[in-house]
């Protein structure tokens, strides 16, 4: 199982964030309350159906990700482990750039990341379960307070990742 995981993991990883990307640039567009009209759009079609497609891939994601142990690197704090990432905080205030091995800030990042993709997906799939207007209003809700923290640990990891290619690059 851990084989197949690990192959799956990179192809996976690109999935959801173009579907990620896709989903986020379209959200402005986004024309639903609480149900699909009769006559949906593109934009609405797209988001619903590659919304739903992520619920699936986010949790093999999230499998590969926490499956042997490796649930440490992504979620440290979990295990009570908060010194990696506060000493890459404290680097971040010196000018240092932190590293992205081991359960450091950018793996914290990245978990934070994939546990609010995961709410996100969630909320959404509720959000068009629900039959009832009011229950869909209030999934809703929860599913765009879930989406600006995706959002915004969204952007946080796509700094991550270019200051670990500048560090790369220049390394």
């Amino acid at each position: 199982m851990r084989a197949l995981l690990d192959r799956l993991t990179n192809p996976v990883h690109l999935a959801v964030a173009i579907a990620c990307t896709w989903l986020v640039a379209s959200s402005p567009w986004v024309g639903m309350y609480h149900g699909l009209a009769d006559a949906t759009g593109f934009i609405n079609l797209s988001h619903v159906v590659l919304g739903w497609a992520t619920l699936p891939l986010g949790l093999l994601y999230l499998a590969a990700c926490t499956l042997g142990g490796r649930w440490r690197l992504y979620f440290p704090w979990l295990a009570g482990n908060f010194g990696d990432a506060g000493r890459d905080l404290a680097g971040l205030l010196h000018g240092r750039l932190p590293g992205s091995e081991g359960g450091g800030l950018f793996a914290t990042i990245e978990g934070l990341l994939l546990l609010t993709f995961l709410a996100t997906a969630l909320s959404g799939a509720l959000w068009c379960l629900h039959p009832s207007a009011d229950a869909a209003i209030v999934w809703r809700g929860h599913h765009v307070t879930a989406a600006h923290g995706f959002v915004a640990l969204f952007a946080l990891h796509g700094v991550a990742v270019s200051l670990h290619l500048l560090d790369f690059v220049r390394g």
